[in-house]
């Protein structure tokens, strides 16, 4: 528009973060998904099945289950949150 930009304007917003954001629902589906462990190429399918002009990317995927994760951990890093879970199951271990 203002003459400064050294390309031209793209065709399509594949690839662009702002056309591959996930909804509320999506995101609520990939943690449904997570949970039961289907893989992120079999989430990112059905994402598209549902969706076909879903611009999407498995790197989102992947970011949403990483924020579902964190959600679920809490402000614990995940050595505290194993640890937590050794403990609760009772299970022998040593560390120092």
């Amino acid at each position: 528009m203002c003459g400064s930009h050294s390309h031209e304007i793209t065709k399509s917003l594949v690839e662009h973060p702002y056309a591959g954001r996930l909804t509320k629902d999506q995101k609520i589906n990939i943690a449904d998904m997570t949970k039961s462990m289907v893989k992120p190429r079999s989430i990112m399918l059905t994402l598209k099945e549902h969706n076909a002009n879903s611009y999407t990317t498995i790197k989102q995927i992947y970011n949403a289950r990483s924020a579902y994760h964190s959600s679920i951990r809490g402000s614990d890093i995940e050595m505290q949150q194993l640890m937590k879970f050794l403990e609760r199951d009772q299970y022998i271990h040593w560390h120092r």
